[in-house]
């Protein structure tokens, strides 16, 4: 069974501003155990069916408009593993998922950025797998099952997306120049429940997420930001018990949440 995290990977510009999010994921790169190899699941990287990204080189993929311009100066290239990549493609088209391949080579932000702040030097293999253009938690949830029974445990699996993702709500609060935000009551009660369900939760509530955790559709709108979550969470196994190893928050809506999925039941969290 693969290590496992979830990442609220927030703006872009993660990368470069000093919040707690950032330096936290820059220790976590330096402390956890080196991985031989990522399998990363972006929000932002969304196919027909679920595809597996065979490149054998990575290219960064400025997928933003509007920030400062070091952001888009900045380079991430790790190496990819064609081989391992077409094994795991088959091994999930063998227990009944529908798969594709790609090599397309792009990776988007939500790969990169927190990428590049763990492992800087790029020296850590990456495989990509989308998500299926469907967004249904039915066929997500299985491919976290099925991820857990194939992926070797010396493999970070990663689920890229965030707690809470009101863009709406976040922009209104950038328009108004300040940099402090009281947070906003709807985004701290949904990532309270949604803690709480990670515990408490089977495949079958997690399928009516959207409307059985308070302020589910304002904290998304959209899916996509949420599934990588529900991924994480069926790959880890019921067993596993969810900790969260960061906690802020960005503009008063957005959860910078980073959650890790301890096969032991250590109950050790690090907050800020």
């Amino acid at each position: 069974m693969p290590r496992t995290l979830f990442i609220s990977h927030g703006a872009p510009t993660l990368v470069i501003d000093d919040t707690p999010a950032h330096d936290f994921l820059i220790s976590l790169g330096q402390t956890q155990p080196r991985p031989r190899l990522i399998v990363m699941i972006s929000a932002h990287n969304i196919q027909t069916h679920t595809t597996v990204g065979i490149a054998q080189q990575w290219r960064e993929w400025h997928d933003f408009g509007g920030f400062a311009p070091e952001l888009y100066e900045m380079q991430y290239r790790p190496e990819g593993d064609a081989d391992f990549a077409q094994r795991l493609a088959q091994q999930l088209a063998n227990a009944g998922l529908t798969i594709a391949v790609t090599d397309d080579s792009a990776l988007d932000h939500g790969a990169w950025v927190p990428l590049k702040l763990m492992y800087p030097n790029a020296d850590v293999p990456v495989i990509t797998i989308s998500l299926a253009q469907t967004m249904d938690v039915a066929t997500h949830w299985a491919l976290g099952e099925r991820l857990a029974e194939i992926l070797p445990d010396d493999v970070l699996l990663i689920g890229s997306g965030s707690i809470t993702h009101n863009l709406r709500d976040a922009f209104s609060r950038m328009q108004t120049g300040n940099t402090k935000f009281e947070i906003e009551p709807y985004a701290s009660e949904f990532i309270a429940a949604t803690y709480s369900a990670l515990d408490t939760y089977s495949k079958q509530d997690w399928e009516q997420w959207q409307n059985s955790l308070p302020h589910a559709r304002r904290a998304h709108p959209t899916p996509e930001h949420f599934l990588p979550l529900l991924i994480a969470r069926a790959a880890a196994g019921s067993l596993t018990h969810p900790q969260a190893a960061h906690q802020s928050i960005s503009l008063g809506v957005l959860g910078m949440d980073v959650i890790a999925f301890d096969t032991k039941n250590k109950k050790e969290t690090a907050t800020d």
